[in-house]
């Protein structure tokens, strides 16, 4: 494993790094994880008190990140860039593609120092294995590090994951260039996997949601099923196209439930050899319906019929008590 920090001394672990919640733990709370302290779990037990779904969104996520990396190795892509990978988990996206039995070079970012120092220790040591401490938003910085330049092979595509990242990044400006940065890197064929908080199906709840959030001095940003899909400006969706996380992938295990449990969009958009169109286009083989011709930017998710309402439960966290 190859292990690199592209960040100053000051964004390390801090003082107040117990007390303090943080998104990364916060996420792995939600999926059960034990890497989570007090302040985590209280704000998010604060954020169900506002929003019950939030517990199946993240698991919904988390379902949709691995098997998005199946749909990238069906398309021939053996090369993979996780974006905010979080701490790791179970089927890590390096064991995944270890299943195809070719070696496929796997980097794993973050900015939180806590995901760097378990990343570092946890994920396989195998020299296709590369780790790096840096903020998404210098994305010029990160792709030309020596890292990243020996990782790649740039005549291959390789598939870039953002799942539950982008949200976190409330400065508009600055995670637009840094997506127009990361877009042109990208070699033609790769593979572009974003999945993004959204009020489309929230509109009500979700300033409560933000404001919760806030008060326990984290900054998330929900956007429009429009802002999501200029994130993939010039690239070719695939299959569904833009749609609620637990509907893209067929065989999904939260496939069922209503599209509102996801509370987030996802699109997997391929980068084809000219990509200077500024819409980004649905894979009209894989349009599961047409589209309304009052409005041709429509995608399947927006067709919103009236859902059945959602069960309320109590809260449960898998594996806590």
């Amino acid at each position: 494993m190859t292990a690199v920090c592209l960040l100053d001394h000051q964004d390390g672990l801090g003082l107040d790094f117990f007390d303090n919640a943080n998104s990364a733990r916060m996420y792995e709370f939600l999926l059960g994880g034990v890497d989570n302290y007090a302040a985590d779990r209280t704000a998010a037990f604060a954020v169900y008190e506002t929003a019950e779904w939030m517990p199946t969104a993240a698991l919904i996520n988390r379902d949709y990140s691995l098997m998005s990396v199946g749909f990238s190795l069906d398309l021939g892509v053996r090369q993979f860039l996780d974006l905010g990978c979080g701490y790791p988990g179970w089927d890590n996206v390096h064991e995944i593609t270890e299943k195809t039995q070719v070696g496929c070079p796997v980097v794993y970012v973050d900015r939180d120092a806590a995901v760097y120092a378990h990343a570092k220790c946890r994920l396989d040591e195998g020299p296709g294995t590369t780790v790096i401490h840096a903020d998404l938003l210098a994305m010029d910085q990160l792709l030309t590090c020596e890292a990243v330049r020996a990782a790649y092979d740039l005549s291959a595509p390789v598939a870039v994951l953002l799942h539950d990242v982008l949200p976190w990044c409330a400065d508009d400006p600055a995670m637009h260039q840094a997506m127009a940065i990361l877009r042109e890197w990208m070699p033609v064929g790769s593979t572009l996997s974003i999945t993004h908080l959204t009020d489309h199906w929230h509109p009500a709840t979700m300033p409560d949601v933000v404001a919760t959030y806030a008060e326990h001095g984290l900054q998330v940003r929900p956007r429009s099923p429009e802002e999501i899909s200029d994130l993939f400006d010039g690239f070719t969706q695939q299959g569904p196209g833009l749609a609620a996380t637990g509907r893209w992938h067929e065989q999904g295990q939260y496939v069922l439930h209503p599209e509102e449990h996801s509370a987030a969009f996802s699109g997997i958009a391929v980068k084809p050899a000219s990509s200077t169109n500024r819409q980004c286009p649905t894979s009209a083989s894989h349009d599961p319906a047409p589209r309304r011709p009052s409005d041709p930017q429509r995608t399947s998710i927006e067709r919103s019929a009236e859902k059945e309402p959602a069960v309320q439960r109590r809260p449960h966290f898998r594996g806590h008590r």
